[in-house]
């Protein structure tokens, strides 16, 4: 799909607010012809985007990540910039968004997540529902100067993804793929004495493929004994293809035939496997056929994209911009300031 400005400007309006809100006695970090976008508007988007980073385990330090600060500064600042100038343009081209469709799209969140969910969402981020609305309009604003630009863009042609294939052709190839079907007995992850945890789950799989050398059924086996959780209930079923699977287990897998089974135990970081070649499909080629609505997908995503993207750079060009930010040394070259 084409990474509208919503997403790169408004993100996700539950989780980085790009807020044009209250002025406060912080001081102006910069102008956009003349529209001022103030110290307290920078530092809420910022601190919400360190709370984001935080929820994925990166936590910044004020002392020790001075220069990370800056440059998140800097970024913020400049999403803060371009969402101006959207919201410039969109007021230039007569594009409002009422009340009463604003309400709307409040009315579906909160019949999305409850009302409970949404007046706890508005509390952990500091917001008020006035404020929420004031964000959604916004979003909304620029959602409509979106569409408006790309209204008359024509999707790519059959001509267009055909060259396009030809061209790439590398991009189509299905890998080689390999089914199998594994009996695991867990090592990683328990607690315990290790060299017992170790002696009792390779003696598991030694007595397993004792009853799969006198006939049992692999998958009946898998399911009733295998301690891998996301295979077991379907008789130890796994498909991969070069790359995807520890590299213990893809060796010996693929040193085997359709129909054989490993003739030991194969240790990997997670415990003990038994193996089972079910299927192997060797790299291919895809046909034109097979890919065309994703070529056509693809390059009519793109040519949108290169559409909104041309347009905000021409309106960045057009506008006096007064960055009063100071921006860490690699970013100074190109901005206006």
């Amino acid at each position: 799909m084409v990474k509208s400005w919503r997403g790169l400007l408004a993100a996700v309006v539950l989780l980085l607010p790009l807020l044009v809100y209250g002025c406060g006695k912080s001081g102006v970090v910069a102008t956009v012809n003349g529209e001022q976008i103030n110290r307290q508007q920078l530092a809420e988007m910022v601190q919400n985007m360190k709370q984001h980073y935080k929820s994925m385990g990166i936590t910044i330090d004020e002392k020790t990540d001075a220069d990370m600060l800056k440059m998140i500064d800097s970024m913020t600042l400049e999403q803060l910039i371009d969402q101006t100038i959207l919201l410039q343009e969109a007021k230039k081209m007569g594009i409002q968004i009422s009340r009463a469709d604003v309400d709307k799209e409040v009315a579906r969140y909160k019949e999305a997540m409850t009302d409970d969910k949404f007046r706890q969402t508005l509390a952990a981020n500091g917001w008020t529902e006035p404020k929420f609305k004031d964000m959604l309009e916004k979003d909304m604003i620029i959602g409509a100067l979106q569409k408006k630009l790309l209204e008359e863009m024509q999707p790519a042609t059959e001509a267009q993804a055909a060259e396009y294939y030809e061209k790439n052709k590398n991009q189509f190839v299905a890998p080689a793929s390999y089914q199998v079907r594994h009996i695991l007995a867990l090592t990683g992850g328990r607690d315990g004495d290790k060299a017992k945890i170790d002696l009792e789950a390779r003696t598991k799989t030694m007595a397993i493929l004792e009853q799969l050398k006198k006939g049992a059924d692999f998958a009946d086996l898998a399911r009733q004994k295998s301690e891998d959780s996301g295979s077991a209930a379907q008789g130890g079923l796994f498909t991969f293809s070069p790359g995807d699977a520890v590299p213990e287990f893809e060796k010996a897998a693929m040193a085997l035939k359709p129909g054989e089974i490993t003739p030991e135990p194969v240790k990997t970081q997670f415990g003990y496997h038994l193996i089972k070649m079910e299927k192997y499909t060797p790299e291919k080629q895809k046909p034109f056929s097979e890919v065309r609505d994703d070529v056509l997908a693809k390059l009519t995503d793109q040519a949108k994209q290169e559409r909104l993207d041309k347009f905000l750079e021409e309106a960045r060009k057009k506008a006096e911009i007064v960055n009063h930010l100071e921006k860490p040394k690699d970013r100074e070259a190109g901005k206006t300031g």
